[in-house]
């Protein structure tokens, strides 16, 4: 394991830069606990296989969260390994991973849609009822049974819920109307995926179109042996499972 950076060590977003390949990971890796991003360490001098990343929440609370530190190096071999599983599978399965695929963000898109239709439904149910009942509220008002302090504070309260309710009715009806868009995104994923058969190195522009984040978890020592999972989410499909001998091999 590395051991933490000395003093003239320094931790960073690591942006982006054309130049640096170290800064191809800026904003894609979170750590599995905190949900925190991970910062870039490198120290004067260091070599690129000594660099590493650390979540941010353990760099600034201490205590917050335990360090996932995770070397530059096996960041980048391990998403190479999953990539080249990726672009395998899609070209001598091409059927199968499009059918896994679309199923998959069918199931996630279809499950969203319900909840975003039942929230529609409900807040249009809303909106009228309050209506009525702003409606009452003037009648009783009108004809005594409510004063005009009571009035004023009732009617202002369900309007201001009532308002609320009308901003975010057009919002729910976009993202249902989105729903078709959405699932074209898996064609696009495929289309990039097969830009990128078989990659002998990670590139900042390969990452970028295929890869959404990656999360980190903390290394697990119970075997004797230093083993760290992450997690790849690939752009519009999120994770994906491969069929068995896809899983443990890194090229077909």
């Amino acid at each position: 394991t590395m051991p933490f950076a000395p003093s003239t060590s320094t931790s960073t977003p690591c942006r982006r830069s054309k130049s640096d390949t170290t800064c191809m990971f800026a904003g894609l890796l979170f750590c599995a606990d905190c949900g925190a991003k991970l910062y870039q360490v490198r120290g004067r001098g260091w070599e690129h296989s000594k660099e590493y990343f650390v979540c941010a929440t353990y760099r600034k609370i201490k205590g917050g969260c335990s360090s996932h530190q995770i070397r530059n190096v096996v960041i980048e071999e391990a998403l190479l390994d999953d990539i080249r599983r990726v672009t395998a599978f899609a070209k001598d399965h091409e059927a199968e991973f499009l059918e896994m695929v679309t199923k998959k963000t069918k199931v996630a898109l279809d499950r969203s849609l319900r909840d975003n239709k039942r929230e529609l439904e409900q807040a249009t149910q809303r909106i009228r009822k309050l209506d009525e009942i702003i409606q009452r509220l003037y009648e009783d008002n009108i004809s005594g049974k409510l004063t005009d302090e009571r009035f004023k504070k009732l009617s202002e309260a369900y309007e201001q819920e009532q308002a609320t309710l009308r901003e975010n009715v057009p919002l729910l009806a976009a993202q249902l109307q989105d729903a078709d868009d959405k699932m074209m995104n898996v064609q696009h994923f495929l289309k990039a995926v097969r830009k990128y058969t078989q990659p002998e190195k990670l590139t900042a522009a390969m990452l970028r179109e295929l890869v959404e984040k990656v999360v980190v978890y903390a290394p697990d020592k119970s075997s004797g042996h230093r083993v760290q999972r992450i997690d790849v989410y690939y752009t519009f499909i999120g994770k994906i499972d491969f069929s068995p001998e896809y899983s443990k091999k890194g090229t077909a």
